[in-house]
């Protein structure tokens, strides 16, 4: 028990408890320190507020009872003695009763102690910020990926105009059956780990060390496994290039084991434009080779090249920029979690890519390497720069809705944000696609590629309703409800397969209109899941993607209807059209709705904000 005080003044350095019991009656914790949550006790008979203010009068200066005892200082109190404790609790007891009270003798007051600094790295929050300035940081992070993945979009739009017009449909055809296959393996090396050390509140040194052998350990493994199956690979397809083309492809998977953690930790501090940078290298240098390559009659091994060179990249830059190295494997770290949630999001993604890629593998081995390049082309055309556009994106709203698991109502306004960040411009330019996709098959692919614009126009609008739904899975990631997120991903894979499997018995391009139809009946229950799954409020998310498809939908028939009135003479006159007519159709939707209004200023704070960062 603490001594009792001499005058007034404590024999001790006065310390926090005395200051939460200043504060108790106010947070409704109890006279004498009583837990929080505890109920007030009522005063007895005679024994009341009123009672303590009377033995106040008749005790004097000297208090009838111990001081509290001290502790450490906490956050957001103020130091105060026990002296100022006991004069506080008889001034709020007056209060509440209407006496008068007593006069109370002027006693020193000890100077207010500094709280202590919170050491770095722990808590929800990483360090270099609070929740204040997490909007500027997400915005400059968001500056950076526009820029950074602009560039890159327009350094993969080259690679398909250029090599299209250098190799043939069965060269993509057969880099295609393996890719659709072999990508699972991309699943396991990093076997959900950098989505776990992304969303954790904390991660140590250690952690973060065994996670990097983890990855690493899965990508040997994986490319063992990669030249073991290459053979029967082949044999499935009934094509024996596809043998080669596998086991080149295998060490990509090692390489990129070992760099998941690296470019983890710089999304993780929201670093992201340093692994942008990185990317947007590995592509300039992968079209080079792949040109170059092409032009020397490589064929398929050119796209080979591609991918060699996208992966050995980042292996040897993101180690250098990240600037630190793993340690030995530590036991010691608790991994129970990350290990736990991670194996989730690997099943959860691993379902989630065979569902979308189960178009491609039936395509390929019910119609062959020639009818899967035309529609890998399609796709490939559409998909690899939404690519690197929306999974960047992705992280970057994970990253910054992780911290924020806290506040419900932050959170959803920044999944609005974030809806409307990818939506509009997904959509406005598969419009454009859809409306006058002739004239994008001739400019980008050729006019030898024409047969590609029915599975063109299918796979933008299957693509852009994809993207309406993207936000729900950073309700699951950023939550850690892995399991509610598997459990939505194995349903909506039975619906994908269902659908495709009824479009195949109408040839390949009933295929593509599986392709759409899933997602048109999937998105919305993909946000009302992860809205039961999570608590959260997801309707206005649901009401706000029907707005950006309405609102998409009508632009894109007015441009669509702008092409087919207006007569041109060559495909980027047409191209130019569409963009005219999108343009106006918007002006006029912007003019008679409000609310369209409204959702283009807020894309427009949006840009301002990435654009001064």
């Amino acid at each position: 028990m603490p001594e009792r005080p001499v005058n007034g003044n404590p024999r001790r350095p006065p310390g926090v408890l005395p200051q939460i019991r200043a504060t108790a009656s106010r947070n409704r914790l109890g006279p004498r320190g009583g837990a929080a949550g505890r109920r007030r006790r009522r005063p007895r008979p005679g024994r009341g507020c009123l009672a303590a203010a009377v033995r106040g009068r008749a005790r004097g200066q000297t208090p009838r009872r111990p001081g509290p005892q001290p502790l450490h200082a906490g956050p957001g109190r103020a130091a105060v003695t026990g002296a100022d404790s006991e004069r506080t609790e008889r001034a709020e007891c007056a209060e509440r009763t209407g006496a008068q009270q007593p006069p109370a003798s002027p006693r020193p007051v000890p100077p207010r102690q500094p709280l202590p600094a919170s050491p770095p790295g722990i808590g929800p929050h990483p360090p270099g910020g609070d929740r204040a300035g997490l909007g500027k940081r997400a915005a400059k992070a968001a500056g950076q990926t526009v820029w950074t993945q602009g560039l890159r979009i327009l350094l993969q739009l080259g690679n398909v105009v250029v090599l299209a017009r250098l190799l043939d449909d069965r060269a993509y055809g057969v880099v295609g059956m393996v890719t659709a296959v072999v990508g699972v393996a991309a699943i396991f090396q990093d076997f959900g780990l950098s989505t776990a050390a992304i969303q954790g509140r904390t991660l140590s040194h250690g952690q973060r060390s065994n996670l990097w052998w983890i990855n690493t350990a899965a990508g040997l493994v994986l490319t063992g496994l990669g030249v073991a199956i290459a053979p029967l690979l082949a044999g499935f397809y009934h094509e024996p290039a596809v043998a080669g083309v596998c086991a080149a492809i295998a060490p990509t998977f090692l390489m990129a084991g070992m760099v998941n953690q690296y470019r983890a930790d710089l999304n993780r501090k929201l670093l992201v434009g340093r692994a942008l940078a990185v990317d947007l290298t590995a592509a300039a240098a992968a079209l080079a080779l792949g040109a170059l390559t092409a032009t020397w009659g490589w064929s398929y091994w050119a796209l080979v090249v591609q991918r060699i060179v996208t992966a050995l990249v980042p292996f040897i830059c993101l180690p250098i920029i990240a600037g630190w190295l793993p340690r030995w494997y530590d036991r010691r770290e608790p991994m129970r979690a990350l290990l736990g949630f991670g194996v989730q999001m690997a099943g959860t993604q691993m379902v989630s890519y065979l569902a979308s890629n189960l178009d491609s593998i039936l395509m390929g081995r019910l119609f062959g390497a020639g009818t899967l390049g035309l529609y890998n082309r399609a796709v490939q055309t559409l998909r690899t720069p939404l690519n690197q556009f929306r999974p960047q994106v992705t992280t970057l709203g994970l990253s910054v809705v992780a911290k924020l698991q806290d506040d419900d109502e932050r959170t959803l306004a920044y999944l609005r944000r974030g809806q409307l960040a990818l939506g509009y411009p997904v959509f406005l330019t598969m419009g454009i696609v859809v409306a006058a996709a002739p004239a994008v098959v001739s400019v980008v692919l050729g006019d030898h590629w024409l047969s590609v614009v029915p599975y063109m126009r299918l796979v933008a609008v299957g693509e852009g309703l994809t993207t309406l739904s993207m936000v729900g899975g950073w309700i699951y990631t950023s939550r850690a409800l892995g399991r509610a997120y598997l459990r939505y991903t194995l349903f909506s894979a039975v619906i994908r397969l269902a659908a495709i499997i009824a479009g195949a018995q109408f040839g390949a391009l009933g295929v593509a209109y599986a392709y759409v139809a899933s997602p048109l009946i999937l998105w919305p229950v993909s946000l009302l899941w992860s809205g039961r799954a999570s608590g959260l409020d997801t309707a206005p998310l649901v009401w706000n993607g029907m707005r950006i498809l309405a609102v998409s939908a009508a632009a894109t028939a007015a441009a669509w209807g702008l092409c087919a009135v207006v007569p041109v003479s060559s495909a980027v006159l047409a191209c130019l059209v569409a963009v005219a007519g999108m343009g106006l159709a918007m002006a006029l939707l912007w003019l008679v709705l409000p609310v369209v209004r409204s959702d283009m200023r807020d894309l427009a704070t949006m840009a301002r904000m990435m654009l001064r960062r």
